[in-house]
């Protein structure tokens, strides 16, 4: 038996006992509960507590806070300083202090209070995942399937043997955080191995790519339904992941697009009315920042099924807000200098097809798609298209520099004020690259359209120029 193989079985078995345990079911009385402290060069002056709550409270100018709230359930919930989550392992009538840089608090926080040997290990758990992290993602996730099954396994052991010897060095665990902490391990490691796939094809787009046929049989011990596994930092990320997944690798079929086939599963496959909740919200805020088009197929649907007043509002919200760019509205104007200084307008592009790519020189991810952009480009070099680029940069030395060296195509512009410029405002752009196509009378076809790197953006513009 492969070593790997052996270790798999080894985690399974002992992922299976944790998994039968009823720990983390434990019921208790809502006690008042009290997390403060102090959280330094933060430029935020509200921080968020998450979990089986949603709060908000005030920091002063020093960075101090102090929330004070009801709770009745135990885990690991999450307190949010901008962007930076802090872990933290709470139990109804706790009080907890928190201290220390923003921007080294995942990995330096120092407590004080209760469960400090839980929420001390949570420090040094996201600080040896990050240790335990590949170096080079590319060479990571372009293993063959064994190696990287074997891989991501060793990583896994590693995680699980830390816990173990820090717990027979300072005490053990409280029985709930242990069980959690087992369950955030293998919902973790199941991100990743879902992971692969996409990420395989993504980096070898030439390469044939066939998953064995029991390579996801590490999900056939995991729960996937569970209202209690809410307190579990990986399994919210878990939930998503495993829909993708799912819609990727399975035997789901039909012309639907990935976002209703996402809608459909999530109604027919889970049951917990907390987790369909959560689900249903995730499936149509994703779907409304990559494909508004879909969004307003599934909003009827949408409407009828969520329970949750506050994600039905918050969804409808987006939904109005994003209308404006739905396919058929006609696309907001934008007026700005190409490489030879002439202005360009929305207006000058009329009678063609238009793709437009939203990019930045220092954005690794839209260098990713220039070579695609360049094959799409000569594809279809003798259709009724334009091909048409805008920078965000702030360097627009560094603009003119990239497109003259890699010899790009197309049509250049460069949006003033990178982030704040009009199109990026228009476009509700908040991360790029951004790729949109614009219809030969001016109006929208795809506010959120795929890349050149996709599979369906050929289907789609040969569609956009038959229109």
């Amino acid at each position: 038996m492969p070593k790997y193989t052996y270790l798999a079985f080894l985690l399974l078995f002992v992922s299976f006992l944790f998994f039968s345990c009823k720990e983390q079911h434990k019921i208790y009385r809502q006690a008042t509960t009290i997390i403060e402290g102090q959280i330094t060069s933060a430029n935020s002056n509200i921080i968020s507590l998450y979990g089986d709550v949603d709060i908000k409270s005030p920091m002063n100018q020093d960075g101090k806070f102090r929330i004070s709230t009801e709770l009745n359930k135990a885990g690991i919930y999450s307190l949010l300083v901008e962007t930076q989550p802090i872990y933290v392992f709470i139990v109804p009538g706790d009080k907890i202090s928190i201290t220390g840089d923003i921007r080294t608090i995942a990995t330096e926080a120092k407590f004080d209070g209760d469960h400090v040997n839980e929420n001390n290990y949570l420090v040094r758990f996201e600080s040896l995942k990050l240790e335990t992290q590949p170096e080079n993602l590319d060479s990571f996730f372009t293993q063959q399937e064994d190696d990287f099954i074997a891989t991501v396994e060793s990583r896994t052991t590693k995680l699980n043997t830390d816990q173990q010897e820090y717990q027979k060095k300072n005490g053990l665990f409280d029985g709930v955080f242990a069980d959690m902490l087992v369950h955030e391990i293998v919902y973790d490691e199941a991100v990743v191995k879902m992971n692969y796939p996409s990420y395989f094809k993504y980096l070898n787009p030439e390469k044939s790519f066939k998953l064995s046929d029991t390579y996801d049989s590490f999900l056939q011990n995991i729960d996937t339904d569970s209202e209690s596994n809410l307190m579990i930092p990986s399994y919210k990320k878990f939930l998503l992941m495993y829909l993708e997944f799912k819609i990727q690798n399975s035997s789901i079929s039909g012309a639907n697009p990935a976002y209703i086939k996402k809608f459909n599963f999530v109604q027919k496959s889970f049951q917990n009315k907390k987790v369909k909740e959560i689900l249903f919200y995730e499936v149509m805020k994703q779907s409304i920042n990559e494909s508004i088009n879909d969004a307003e197929l599934l909003i009827s649907d949408y409407n009828k099924l969520q329970t949750n007043e506050v994600y039905l509002a918050e969804i409808n919200d987006m939904i109005n807000k994003w209308s404006i760019l739905l396919k058929g509205k006609k696309a907001p104007h934008f007026s700005y200098k190409a490489l030879n200084g002439k202005t360009v307008r929305i207006e000058d592009l009329l009678g063609k097809v238009v793709y437009i790519d939203v990019w930045a020189t220092w954005c690794v991810p839209c260098l990713r798609e220039l070579p695609f952009l360049e094959k799409l480009q000569e594809d279809l070099k003798n259709n009724d298209m334009t091909f048409l680029s805008i920078s965000i940069d702030n360097d627009q030395v560094a603009w003119r520099s990239m497109v003259k060296n890699k010899k790009m195509k197309g049509i250049h512009l460069i949006a003033e004020n990178d982030w704040k410029s009009n199109i990026v405002a228009d476009y509700l752009i908040t991360d790029i690259p951004r790729f949109i196509i614009i219809g030969r009378d001016g109006n929208i076809i795809n506010s959120n359209a795929p890349r050149p790197s996709s599979e369906k953006i050929r289907s789609e513009l040969t569609e956009a120029l038959g229109s």
